[in-house]
């Protein structure tokens, strides 16, 4: 009879510990999924833009702040500056989000 209890008990131990487990694994799987789900509404809602397009907004830019600023040297160049990096980095993003695409042995050696 105490050997059928001490397996009674076992088997509830075990069965706690496996839905336990599952759940931790489930909250764990529903977590990525959120994350995945919220960098593709990220990416959906950036503004992309080719190399062509980033150029002429640059340049768009660059010329109307002269333009518009011709007293002040120190602030064109300042401007000028963030404008560059700013372009830098709409490029920069460009090619790595599709960096995949266009080099897929790259990506499988990281």
């Amino acid at each position: 009879m105490n050997e059928i209890i001490i397996g009674f008990i076992i088997l509830i131990v075990l069965l706690v510990v496996f839905l336990f487990g599952k759940r931790h694994q489930l909250a764990h799987v529903e977590s990525r999924r959120e994350a995945k789900r919220a960098e593709r509404e990220s990416w959906t809602g950036e503004s992309v833009m080719s190399y062509g397009q980033i150029q002429e907004i640059r340049e768009e830019l660059i010329q109307s702040m002269e333009e518009k600023l011709s007293d002040e040297p120190e602030h064109v160049e300042r401007l000028r500056k963030i404008i560059n990096d700013w372009a830098d980095l709409k490029i920069e993003s460009f090619t790595e989000r599709r960096s995949w695409v266009r080099k897929p042995d790259e990506t499988k050696k990281e």
